[in-house]
């Protein structure tokens, strides 16, 4: 019963604090950017005067703003609805002349189609105008609608034409509002009922610093201070001095650059192992980082092409990539209960059951807070762009609920809001590993029947309990309506962020863990196949099927998980074949070693790029797998560097602190000291000889043993337990992704 009230005490917790909805405060100073100084800056007399001398005097410098600003769009009919201008060249301009000091300031505004223009007086009676209007420009959107999406004009929402907009860049004085410099250069245009809204306002300098910036100065800089001594006593230690690695105090080599660079990169066959894991691990962290990639563009140039593309047979290898979410929580499940049963007992596995919460937490936070931190401060500050709002946001979000995504409740309070936005997925693996001790008590016990109805039980109440949720909720399926902002919301909030939506794939890892499933690679492939014809079937845009929505909603998620499964036990059990040659190719084992870093950092990377675009983007196939290229390869140079200098070590030193301590060199037994037996001087000097040669052809399987006490070896399963449990050398699979 003890294990019982644990996990609710947890659980409980966690719903206690996820009841409440905080929210941001809108009219707080963000400190993002600095209104005070956008405010400061603005002086309508100065703004008259400087663009009076522009009209009058330097019509090459005032040239330079025309050209850096107001441009429509050039793409309408594809569906382009942004003309970002020319960001640097604005915000470049400076020029003195006299007590004068002219300097360029950006803005980005939005102007609805929905426009209604009238004359700024009374019109006369025989004037053809009703109340004074004399256009609407939304009719002109929809000619551009028809001749882009190829629709019927009738068939067009007339509420969602009035949303619509368009996006385009004004670079104005430094002391001018939009309003100001327009009125001065031309007219008053308010006046004739012209709308349009500053969205962006820029201007050179304009990031403040806050208590963020300095903490992560001062943790990275103190991060890269012992890193540095780390790796200078080791490299002394070891290759100067020549002495012994054993003998090297392990607080000191803990963050070595030289010897976690070692572990890392060093690979040693396991019996125990589920290799084909590796490429599988490897292979959805690709597809993820493929997924969000075509996803990453602010503003693209030919939106009309990337609907199309959509739509098409050849877009599902990316519509599908959700799909790698569910691979990564069914090998969490596989993991927790196959590097678990056989070597505790239940009674122990409660003992112990602190130690797996704590463990389980410690094991990701080093590389999670890291990220919270520079995206909180770093990150505002590498690049800049028109379209760095959204680099802003992710900021903001951290500054102000970072605490959420530390304690991974970040899916239950403000969704809306979340620091790192992709955290969401190890929030629910953790919420799963919460709960999963009530199933692992009996897996562990001596009972198969027992454990197997523990097996089952969890899973089909985890299955009904998401079914009965999404056939309440109504929520859309993963469908061409998701790109509508409302819908796309209340699909994340009631379905994509939830843990009992995606529990399934995670509770049926536990049961392939336990006993591999009896199928068939046909029944496999055809269950994997089916969720990409439904992905297919979903994305065209006369779908509107709200039962199927919930029925795939509910079980599609499931039904690749079984496929997957297959895979997986037939990779093990030698009916692989080719499909587990590949899986097991050495080529997957260092991509996998480092997949939790990878899937960190890979997605803040993109908002990172996207922020820099200066134009729209012209959107293709070629050029999305291009930018995957980079994105993955700066991803994989980012997570290896991040894993050796903040996961490695803090690796080491959770398991000195889980094991109590440094362990110290056995002492002589009584009666027996070093003294007791006479040897000569000569023999000693051979033995001294015959003994370092050995250490040095033992080295490997040294670092070896190590490198399997610190979990770098993501499918590696120990021979042996240590006095604290199994949950100390597991899987790192079972332990982060």
């Amino acid at each position: 019963m003890n294990l019982f009230k644990n996990v609710l005490v947890v659980f409980g917790s966690i719903l206690y604090v996820t009841s409440a909805r905080l929210v941001i405060d809108e009219n707080t100073p963000k400190r993002l950017f600095d209104e005070d100084l956008y405010r400061s800056v603005i002086d309508r007399d100065e703004c008259r005067r400087q663009v009076d001398y522009l009209k009058r005097t330097d019509s090459t410098l005032l040239a330079q703003f025309l050209d850096a600003g107001v441009r429509l769009p050039r793409g309408l009919f594809t569906l382009n609805n942004a003309d970002l201008g020319n960001y640097e060249q604005c915000l470049g301009i400076i020029s003195e002349n006299g007590d004068m000091k002219i300097e360029g300031k950006y803005y980005l505004i939005r102007v609805p189609f929905d426009q209604e223009f009238k004359l700024p007086f009374d019109t006369p009676s025989n004037f053809n105008v009703t109340n004074g209007k004399i256009i609407r420009v939304s009719k002109f959107f929809n000619e551009i609608q028809e001749f882009a999406i190829r629709t019927d004009a009738e068939e067009s929402d007339p509420d969602s034409i009035q949303s619509l907009s368009v996006l385009v860049s004004v670079c104005v004085p430094k002391p001018c509002t939009t309003q100001d410099w327009i009125t001065n250069m031309l007219f008053n245009i308010s006046a004739f009922g012209f709308k349009y809204d500053e969205v962006v306002v820029r201007l050179p300098d304009d990031k403040p610093w806050v208590p963020a910036d300095y903490v992560a100065i001062a943790i990275f800089s103190l991060l890269g201070f012992i890193t540095l001594v780390s790796t200078s006593y080791d490299i002394i230690h070891t290759n100067i001095q020549r002495k012994d690695p054993k003998k090297a105090n392990v607080y000191l080599r803990s963050f070595s650059v030289y010897t976690n660079t070692r572990r890392l990169v060093t690979f040693t066959p396991n019996a125990n192992a589920l290799d084909c894991l590796d490429g599988i691990r490897s292979l959805s962290m690709i597809w993820v980082i493929i997924g969000h990639v075509f996803q990453m563009d602010n503003v693209t140039s030919n939106m009309s092409d990337v609907l199309e593309w959509l739509t098409s047979a050849g877009a599902i290898w990316v519509t599908t990539a959700h799909n790698a979410v569910d691979s990564f929580l069914l090998m969490a499940g596989i993991l927790l209960t196959y590097t678990t049963v056989g070597k505790m007992t239940g009674g122990r596995f409660l003992k112990r059951l602190h130690v797996f919460y704590f463990n389980r937490l410690l094991r990701m936070f080093p590389l999670l807070a890291a990220l919270v931190l520079l995206e909180a401060s770093v990150f505002h500050r590498v690049a800049d762009g028109p379209y760095w709002e959204e680099v802003a946001n992710g900021v903001q979000n951290c500054r102000s609920f970072w605490w959420t995504t530390l304690l991974h409740v970040q899916n239950f309070v403000n969704p809306d809001h979340l620091c790192v936005r992709h955290s969401w997925y190890i929030a629910i693996d953790i919420q799963l590993h919460i709960v999963s001790p009530i199933i692992l008590y009996w897996v562990l016990g001596k009972s198969r029947k027992a454990a197997w109805i523990a097996l089952l039980a969890g899973f089909l109440a985890m299955l009904t309990t998401a079914t009965v949720w999404n056939f309440i909720r109504n929520s859309a399926s993963t469908s061409i309506s998701l790109l509508d902002a409302d819908v796309q919301t209340y699909y994340f909030h009631n379905f994509y962020y939830l843990p009992w939506t995606r529990a399934a794939p995670f509770f049926l890892g536990m049961i392939v863990g336990y006993g591999f499933v009896v199928t068939s690679w046909l029944i496999s492939l055809g269950l994997i196949a089916s969720n990409f014809y439904v992905a297919y079937a979903t994305m065209q845009f006369d779908w509107d099927n709200q039962m199927a929505d919930n029925f795939i909603n509910s079980f599609m998620k499931l039904i690749w998980s079984v496929g997957l499964s297959w895979i997986i036990f037939a990779c093990v059990k030698g009916y692989g074949g080719p499909i587990n040659w590949f899986l097991t190719l050495s080529m997957w084992k260092l991509p996998a070693r480092i997949s939790f870093a990878m899937y960190l950092y890979h997605y803040p990377l993109t908002f990172i790029i996207s922020g820099t675009i200066l134009t729209p983007s012209h959107f293709s196939v070629g050029s999305r797998i291009y930018e995957f290229m980079s994105v993955f390869t700066l991803s994989f140079f980012i997570a290896f560097l991040m894993t050796v200098v903040i996961d490695a070590p803090f690796s080491v030193l959770t398991k000195i602190l889980m094991e109590g301590g440094q362990k110290r060199p056995r002492q002589p037994q009584d009666g027996v000291s070093s003294q007791s037996i006479a040897v000569p001087k000569k023999n000693i000097m051979d033995l001294e000889g015959t003994i370092a040669t050995n250490l040095e052809k033992i080295e490997p399987i040294n670092e070896h043993l190590v490198k399997n006490s610190v979990n770098f070896d993501t499918n590696e399963i120990p021979n042996k337990t240590d006095k604290h449990g199994e949950f100390l050398s597991s899987n790192v699979e079972s332990e982060k992704l």
